[in-house]
């Protein structure tokens, strides 16, 4: 009697376009369908871990996402809620909560984000206002009450899942064409602080579109020579819009001389010092003279101001014998000034030349706008860095980020720059992540061109051995030209080797290849190089599950451990996953479903062999929408492995509860309504529904398990061979190989369900999970031109399966 068995299901998740491809090794490790289950690379489908619930979100009515955040030590794992203008946080698992407050009191300043208690309650500060009495605060809607730590965002529900992260450190980047670059900063576990990037403050200094190229001028009405002059800009078109208030614009001029001559008498009781002279880049300073005298080198930002003018170094000359000469770079502008001592005695007689010489010919000031008034020629500014003189030009350039012109979608580091994405890339100074200024050397900051026909638009950023870009046209790679000389604005090549266009959604790097969606956001990618002249390809992971995305993905995760696995949430709620061991070619889809809608997945490195992963799941309770905040539960897989089965976590949305004896447990009111799967020390009791946030138990326990049940699905490629394929066949019997499971039941050909049989399967309060292979099944199963068996399994046990073979009869044979 023929057999065929499937003892591999790393083929993950198929297209049912695969259903004749027998010749294919794929086929005969493959599913129609992979639900619940985790794929191992070994070949075994375990069952996938339940999850534990946290809380809910701040809103049950707006949808929310998760950040990962780790900082320091493997205990300290931290997620960020990101939801409608707020952002949440937990630390290992659990919310954090805000620092202890001080009580409120009246006539009292409170800014946004201040904390206070009243009446037994901790109120957060949403309005800033100075209090009057509590009650009318309150109903002016200034306070809520606050049990988790929060911080006020500008951030809409509608863009949250466009924003994209990149941590350093303490410090989480937020990018988003629609907003301005922001830091969150962590400075304590409960205390941390949103703040937008001030391209302002020294040393930073924003990325700065090319040159105008109209003919509208700039002019500059008012004191524009020191740092923090307000002189009004004027420009000879309509330009300016309320939109401009915050912006950054340059104004060039052109030097009337690049040197200054100082020549002072010695002896002179107290020679003058020399006029100021503006400096920037690379600056020559020399002496000549006949006297013997010491001169100082002064600097100074604010040359207007008394004490504002500090040292920068001495010089001692002696007449013809020995004068100075030095050169030194200015990072950036700056007023320097010579100040003759050390030369009155009576056998000093002479004079002393000082030279100062600059190799840029012109001047860029920099200013800030302030304020429109409504006039689209006239605006209120703030001299940033200063200006020669404020005569008409039209040599100006405006920031490359701004409201206006809107602000980056993608972020990375790379070579220790700080790299964002809009219509180009921007790479800032080595180490300086806020300073985007050119400089004539490798440390420059500087833009690279994305030039391809169409209107290209940067989506994603990667950083490996590369700068890896995806475009809504193309996908390339910044690459270091010549590998001799350092990463830089002079040695650089931007390479386009595939075509496809790229989604909004950051790509993911993984080990060596990134991956990323295609702009419909259903098909995967991966980006490679392929050794062949330094080319990368762009080969879909979804060609041969061409449904696992179906409907598009709105945020992806990267898992680490305990396998590589790329992450895909998607628009109906479902998990789609892909187990990637690229070296072994493993690439394995699989779907995770629940009673609910998963709305966003956070994964948090963690030393162990499993990262952390945590979701926020939309689900209905006692007929009302919730959101929760629920966390995979770790260990399993080894606690299986361990026997360790009053631990096993097979249940969704799920508490643990001890004591001793306990004969109910309460608590249950996130599950009201709902009926509910339960593990006691260990052992399956009957389902039941939870009624007063409380059920009851079978017997005595120790250790309860309670939470949503879900089912695990596995239904293989029809198992046949090349011989037997469009034949007609009828199954007569069937045997399941398991590791560690509960029981399960399993069909042939959509026909009756029939339950596997174990020796010694469970005694209520001693369980004993099977190993090894089931009874022999005897299928009456009809004729048929297709051998497919479905089996199916229901939490809280696990089944874990490891093959599956089928014996047939065929037509004629």
């Amino acid at each position: 009697m023929p057999k065929a068995s499937q003892i591999t299901f790393n083929g993950g998740e198929l297209t049912e376009f695969m259903d004749p491809r027998v010749d294919t090794g794929k086929y005969s490790k493959g599913c129609q369908t992979l639900e619940n289950f985790n794929p191992m690379p070994f070949g075994t489908i375990l069952s996938a871990p339940g999850t534990e619930h946290i809380t809910t979100t701040k809103h049950a009515d707006r949808k929310a996402r998760l950040v990962p955040f780790s900082f320091s030590k493997d205990d300290d794992l931290m997620e960020i809620e990101v939801g409608h203008e707020y952002l949440r946080f937990f630390l290992n698992q659990a919310p954090v909560a805000p620092p202890t407050p001080s009580a409120w009191v009246t006539a009292t300043p409170y800014a946004v984000n201040d904390y206070v208690t009243e009446g037994g309650n901790s109120y957060r500060c949403l309005i800033a206002h100075t209090s009057g009495t509590f009650s009318t605060d309150l109903a002016a809607e200034n306070w809520e009450i606050s049990t988790v730590l929060e911080v006020a965002s500008p951030y809409q529900e509608e863009d949250i899942f466009e924003l994209q992260f990149e941590q350093i450190n303490d410090i989480v980047m937020i990018v988003h064409p629609d907003y301005e670059e922001s830091t969150l900063i962590r400075k304590a576990n409960n205390d941390w602080e949103l703040q937008t990037i001030d391209y302002s403050a020294s040393p930073n200094y924003p990325a700065l579109a090319p040159f105008n190229t109209t003919d509208t001028t700039l002019s500059l009405q008012g004191s524009v020579e020191q740092v923090g002059d307000t002189p009004t800009l004027i420009a000879s078109t309509d330009l300016f819009s309320a939109d401009s208030v915050g912006q950054i614009i340059s104004i060039t001029h052109d030097r009337e001389d690049v040197t200054q001559r100082f020549r002072f008498d010695t002896t002179l009781l107290t020679p003058a010092e020399s006029p100021t002279f503006l400096a920037y880049g690379d600056v020559v300073f020399e002496t000549s003279g006949t006297a013997t005298y010491g001169v100082i080198l002064e600097e100074s930002k604010t040359p207007g101001i008394s004490g504002s003018w500090k040292t920068r170094r001495q010089f001692d000359v002696i007449g013809n014998e020995r004068n100075e000469r030095t050169t030194f770079s200015v990072a950036e502008p700056i007023y320097l000034r010579v100040r003759p001592i050390n030369h009155s005695d009576a056998t000093n007689s002479g004079y002393g030349v000082t030279i100062l010489e600059v190799s840029t010919p012109t001047v860029d000031g920099l200013l800030k706008v302030t304020g429109y008034n409504g006039d689209p020629t006239t605006v209120s500014t703030e001299v940033i860095e200063p200006f020669l003189r404020g005569d008409a030009t039209t040599e100006w350039r405006e920031q490359y980020f701004s409201k206006r012109r809107g602000y980056p979608r993608a972020i990375c580091f790379h070579k220790e720059r700080r790299c964002l994405g809009g219509d180009d890339v921007w790479l800032s100074q080595p180490g300086n992540y806020f300073n985007y200024r050119a400089r004539n050397d490798a440390d420059s900051g500087f833009m690279v061109g994305v030039n391809r026909n169409g209107a290209p638009h940067v989506q994603w950023l990667e950083s490996l051995r590369e700068l890896r870009v995806g475009t809504n046209l193309a996908e390339g790679v910044i690459v270091q030209e010549n590998t001799t000389d350092a990463f830089g604005y002079n040695n650089y090549d931007l390479r386009w080797d595939t075509n496809h266009g790229s989604n909004k959604l950051r790509a993911e790097a993984i080990n060596g290849t990134v991956l990323y969606l295609q702009q419909e956001g259903r098909t995967l990618r991966n980006q490679e190089i392929t050794g062949i002249e330094d080319y990368y390809s762009s080969n879909a992971e979804t060609t041969l599950a061409d449904h696992i995305l179906e409907g598009g993905v709105t945020q992806t995760a990267y898992q680490r451990q305990r396998y590589p696995t790329w992450h895909g949430v998607r628009k109906d709620g479902e998990l789609a996953s892909m187990l990637y061991e690229k070296n072994q070619n493993i690439f394995a889809w699989y779907r995770r479903k629940t009673d609910g809608e998963i709305e966003s997945i956070s994964v948090n490195p963690r030393a162990d062999e499993e990262d952390q992963v945590c979701y926020i799941v939309k689900r209905t309770v006692n007929g009302a929408t919730v959101r929760n905040v629920e966390y995979v539960k770790l260990g399993q897989y080894r606690g299986l492995q361990n026997d360790d089965t009053s631990e096993m976590w097979f249940v969704d949305d799920g508490i643990r509860v001890e004591g001793s004896g306990m004969t109910s447990v309460s608590g249950l009111e996130h599950l009201e309504g709902e009926s509910v799967a339960i593990l006691c020390d260990g052992a399956k009791i009957a389902e039941r529904t939870v009624s007063g946030g409380s059920v009851s138990l079978d017997y005595p326990t120790d250790i309860a398990i309670i939470g949503r049940p879900y089912e695990y699905t596995v239904i293989p490629m029809f198992l046949e061979s090349q011989g037997t394929m469009g034949a007609t066949k009828k199954i007569t019997n069937a045997i399941v190989r398991l590791w560690k499971s509960g029981t399960c039941k399993m069909r042939v050909n959509e026909g009756d369900w029939s339950t596997l049989s174990f020796p010694n399967f469970q005694s209520s309060q001693a369980p004993l999970l099977q190993t090894g292979d089931s009874a022999k099944v005897t299928v009456n199963g009809d004729w048929s031109r297709n051998t497919a068996i479905e089996l199916k399994g229901r939490s809280p046990l696990p089944l874990n399966v490891q093959a599956i073979t089928l014996e047939f009869q065929v037509s004629g044979k």
